[in-house]
Order: C-alpha cells, then sequence, then structure tokens
C-alpha cells in the first residue's frame, strides 16, 4: 500500500539534501507501481523492468526538478512513459524481426494479437490523464477508490465516476476495432 502524500513529500525532501537511504525507500514503495505502469504499456517484462529502472535513475538525478514532492508517483511513471515512448520504434522493430522469423501462421496469429494490444494500448493512451491515470491504478496497480483519489486529487466518489467515464471513452474507441479488416 503506498504510504501517504506527507510522507512522500518528508522522504522527497530527504533525498534532495544527500540522503540516499530515502530515495531508497521511495524506490521500494513505489517500484512495483511503477513496474505496472510500464508492463501494461510495452506488454514485455525484461523492457518494462529497464524502463523502470531507468525511470528511478533519471529520477534520482533530476529530483531537484519535482514541484510537487508528495506527487513523486505520478512523476517517475511520467518519466517512464517518456522513456517509453522515446524507445518505441525500437520496440516496434524488434517485435517486427521477431514475427518475421516464426513459421507462416504462427505469425499471422501474433500479429493479429499484437495488432489488437496495441489498439487497446493506443486506446489508453488517447485517454485524457486522469482517466488514464485511473484505469491503470485500478487494473494494474490494484488500488481502490481513496489511493486513486488521492493520487489524482479528488474524492472517492468522483474516482469511480472518473472509473466509469474513462470505461466508456476506452469501449467507444475501440468499439470498431476490427483486425485485420483495414
Amino acid at each position: 500500500m503506498p504510504e501517504s502524500q506527507p510522507e512522500t513529500a518528508a522522504l522527497v525532501g530527504k533525498a534532495r539534501n544527500g540522503d540516499r537511504d530515502a530515495f531508497a525507500a521511495l524506490m521500494e514503495r513505489y517500484q512495483e507501481g511503477v513496474f505496472g505502469q510500464m508492463i501494461a504499456r510495452c506488454g514485455d517484462p525484461g523492457r518494462a523492468q529497464e524502463v523502470t529502472q531507468d525511470a528511478f535513475v533519471t529520477a534520482f538525478t533530476t529530483l531537484g526538478r519535482l514541484e510537487k514532492p508528495e506527487s513523486f508517483r505520478s512523476w517517475v511513471i511520467g518519466i517512464g512513459i517518456n522513456l517509453l515512448r522515446r524507445r518505441k520504434k525500437e520496440i516496434a522493430n524488434l517485435e517486427l524481426l521477431q514475427g518475421a522469423h516464426a513459421p507462416h501462421k504462427e505469425a499471422l496469429t501474433a500479429m493479429a494479437g499484437a495488432e489488437q494490444v496495441n489498439a487497446v494500448r493506443q486506446a489508453i493512451e488517447d485517454l485524457p490523464e486522469n482517466y488514464r491515470t485511473a484505469l491503470m491504478m485500478h487494473y494494474f496497480d490494484k488500488q481502490r477508490g481513496k489511493a486513486i483519489g488521492q493520487e489524482l486529487g479528488v474524492s472517492e466518489g468522483a474516482v469511480h465516476m472518473i472509473l466509469l467515464r474513462a470505461r466508456k471513452a476506452l469501449a467507444e474507441k475501440l468499439k470498431d476495432f476490427d483486425p485485420g479488416n483495414d
């Protein structure tokens, strides 16, 4: 369970003053959630782990730029998302190369599955940030209304409405998806 925002802000303050143990505590506290967000976006545990590590390294070296210490988790996730975006072309090229070596029928099945996964990822990526964060925290981090509300700065009741609207928006974006029929 994530720590409270004041405790997170206190750890960030200590880390900014050179306390490596405080930063290690932040990593321990949020690494699993950041990893969950990264794997949900790229689908590859190895890449997700690499990006998670790189996100924390970047966070450590740029901690002075964090404007709201209580939002450390969201900030690190944002760093990870930016790293994934930069690597997106590399990931796509690697998946195409791997698919080219598979037998024809297996390659077609893998491509259709990859197309569906990519469509869902893109639909989630196109959602407003609060919808995307709420969905990811709920489904991938297994967080509930109160924790999501703290992250988004809204009430627990508002979280339920955001999740409802996010699901509807996602369904709307995917309603015409039909792999292989362009």
